[in-house]
C-alpha cells in the first residue's frame, strides 16, 4: 500500500515516494538497530529489550540482533535486515530461537545487567524485568518456545511461505515490513505487520490454544506412549512395597532383552497407570507382553506368541497353566505367579521371534505338579 500526503486545504493527495534505507544512508546496526532498540514499540506494543547482539553460547560466533520479552513474558528473537530479508534469515532466526530455548530467568537478568552496564544506563536489571512482567496480569518468563520477529524492508514469497508454514506447525513467527518513504526533506518510516495479518492474529491464537487444549484432552483420555522403559522404572518406588521387587525384576529382564536387541521397550502412561510394553523389533513392533504395574499383572497376547514363536507356545502353555494357541485375546498372570522359569521361557520365545539361536537360553524343566500336569 502507498502513503499519500494531503496537500493544501484538503485539495488533493500526493503520493509519497517510497525509498530505501540504502538510498537514505541508513545503516543496519548503528542506525536501524539502535532506533528500534530505543523504541521497540515500533515493532510490537509492550516489547521489552533484554539485550542486543546476544551471543552467549559456545561453538558459534553468531549473535541475535535484539533479544526481548513480549507482553506475556515469552522470549522474542528479533532479526533485522536493512534491505530485503536475506535468503536464510528464517533458518538463522530458528537457530537462534533453539539456542535460547533453555535460557533461565536468571540468565536473562544477567544479560540485561550487562546490557545496561555496556550502555552506561542506571537501573536494576532484575527490577526492570519484574516490572515488565507485572504490567500484564498472568505474564511470566517463558523460554521454551521463543517467538521470532523478522523486520525488513521487504520479504520474498519464499520467506513468507515459510513463515506461514512455521506458524501452522506451532512456532510463532511475525514478519514486520519497515519501509522508508521520502517526502521533501522528511524521511517517513512505515511499519506494517504482514504475517500474521493483525486482523487474523487473535483468531489464529484462539485456534492454536484450542488445538493445544484438545491435544491435552486426548492425552488425558487416551494416555500417551513414551519411548524406552525409564519412565516405568521411575514409577516403581511409587507403588505398594509388596509389588516393587517383582516390578523391578520384570523391568531388569525387559531391559536385558532390549540390550540384546530382542525387544523394543516403551511405556504407556494414563493418569496414575504406568505400563511397560515389551515389543518385538520387527515390522510394526507387535507387543506380546505388557507389564501392568498398578494391577500387579503381566498380560500376554497369545496370538503374537503363536505367530512369532510357535515352538515356545507349548512350553509357555505348560508353565502358565492354560492353552494359548488360537486365542487372540490377552490374559494375565499375577506378579506372585511369575518366577525365573517363566522368564526363561519368555526369553526363549523372544529369541525365537527374532530368529536367534536358543542354545544359550535357559532350559527350564516342567515340574510334575505344574498346572499343565494337574
Amino acid at each position: 500500500m502507498a502513503i499519500y500526503k494531503m496537500v493544501g486545504d484538503k485539495e488533493r493527495l500526493d503520493k509519497v515516494a517510497p525509498s530505501s534505507f540504502g538510498q537514505e544512508g541508513v545503516l543496519e546496526r548503528s542506525d536501524l538497530q539502535r532506533l528500534l532498540r530505543e523504541q521497540p514499540e515500533v515493532l510490537e506494543e509492550d516489547l521489552f529489550i533484554i539485550t542486543e547482539e546476544f551471543s552467549n553460547w559456545e561453538g558459534s560466533g553468531r549473535s541475535i540482533d535484539l533479544l526481548g520479552l513480549d507482553a506475556t513474558g515469552r522470549l522474542v528473537v528479533v532479526e533485522l535486515k536493512r534491505g530485503e530479508t536475506g535468503e536464510h534469515a528464517d533458518l538463522q532466526a530458528i537457530r537462534y530461537a533453539a539456542m535460547i530455548s533453555t535460557m533461565t530467568l536468571q540468565q536473562a537478568i544477567d544479560a540485561h545487567r550487562q546490557y545496561l552496564n555496556k550502555r552506561n544506563r542506571d537501573g536494576d536489571a532484575e527490577v526492570e524485568i519484574a516490572r515488565h512482567l507485572e504490567k500484564n496480569e498472568g505474564a511470566r518468563f517463558a523460554s521454551e518456545k521463543p517467538r521470532i520477529i523478522l523486520a525488513s524492508e521487504g520479504f520474498s514469497s519464499e520467506l513468507t511461505t515459510c513463515a506461514l508454514w512455521l506458524n501452522e506447525t506451532g512456532l510463532d513467527v511475525t514478519c514486520v515490513r519497515v519501509q522508508p518513504h521520502r517526502s521533501g526533506s522528511e524521511l517517513l518510516i512505515e511499519t506494517s505487520q504482514i504475517i500474521p495479518l493483525p486482523e487474523a492474529q487473535n483468531y489464529l491464537v484462539r485456534v492454536r490454544e484450542r488445538e493445544e487444549e484438545q491435544g491435552k484432552e486426548r492425552d488425558s483420555i487416551m494416555g500417551n506412549f513414551v519411548p524406552g522403559g525409564r519412565t516405568f522404572s521411575d514409577r516403581i518406588n511409587s507403588v505398594e512395597e509388596s509389588v516393587r521387587e517383582t516390578a523391578t525384576r520384570l523391568y531388569e529382564w525387559a531391559v536385558a532383552l532390549e540390550q540384546y536387541e530382542l525387544a523394543v521397550l516403551s511405556t504407556y502412561i494414563h493418569n496414575e497407570r504406568c505400563n511397560l510394553l515389551v515389543g518385538l523389533p520387527t515390522g510394526n513392533n507387535p507387543c506380546p507382553i505388557r507389564v501392568y504395574m498398578a494391577d500387579s499383572v503381566i498380560r500376554f497376547r497369545p496370538d503374537y506368541f503363536t505367530a512369532y514363536a510357535p515352538k515356545s507356545v507349548s512350553r509357555l502353555e505348560a508353565l502358565i497353566g492354560r492353552g494359548i494357541e488360537g486365542h487372540n485375546h490377552s490374559f494375565g498372570v499375577p506378579f506372585d505367579k511369575i518366577n525365573e522359569e517363566i522368564l526363561a521361557i519368555l526369553t526363549q520365545a523372544y529369541r525365537e521371534a527374532n530368529g536367534r539361536p536358543a542354545d544359550d537360553a535357559p532350559e527350564p524343566a516342567i515340574s510334575e505338579n505344574s498346572s499343565a500336569q494337574s
